[in-house]
């Protein structure tokens, strides 16, 4: 590695001078001894003026500095908003599902409703007080009044 001893007489001494210093630095840093200051004078500090800000204000441009011509602002086309009417509120009629009366899923079944707190008999496509039997199970039905579909289940 080293061919030959010039080489290690050189670099002993440099390596025990920074290890030296090195533990010279950490055992100083933990000596109880603070520095004294000498010669310590006030200081004093001169207000600094600040110049006051100039005040503007911009103006529109009334002709175009490039071309020479008038300034004319384009408008804006203000769409108006088109309000569509709310379509008015159905109020159902109340109704309740009492079962099926007779027959099962075909367009013979009849089936108890109570509309308004009268029991009608009504098969598929029958019509009362408005109200329209769509479709029906024997655990729903499906009815549509003033072009409304809604479907009510059974009573327990």
């Amino acid at each position: 590695m080293l061919k030959g001893k010039k080489a290690l007489y050189v670099l002993l001494p440099l390596v025990l001078g920074i290890w030296g210093a090195i533990i010279y630095q950490v055992t100083d840093a933990f000596s109880d001894d603070d520095p004294v200051l000498v010669n310590t004078s006030a200081v004093t500090f001169s207000k600094i003026e600040g110049k006051e800000r100039e005040v503007f204000t911009i103006s529109a441009a009334e002709r175009d500095p490039f071309l020479g011509t008038m300034y004319i602002p384009k408008k804006e086309l203000v769409q108006p908003k088109v309000t569509r009417p709310k379509p008015p509120e159905i109020n159902w009629p109340t109704i309740r599902y009492k079962g099926l009366v007779t027959g099962g899923q075909g367009a013979t079944a009849i089936y108890l409703i109570e509309i308004n707190g009268v029991d009608q008999l009504m098969k598929r496509n029958d019509e009362v007080s408005e109200v329209r039997l769509t479709k029906g199970t024997n655990s729903w039905v499906q009815l549509r009044y003033k072009g409304k579909t809604k479907r009510f289940d059974i009573l327990n």
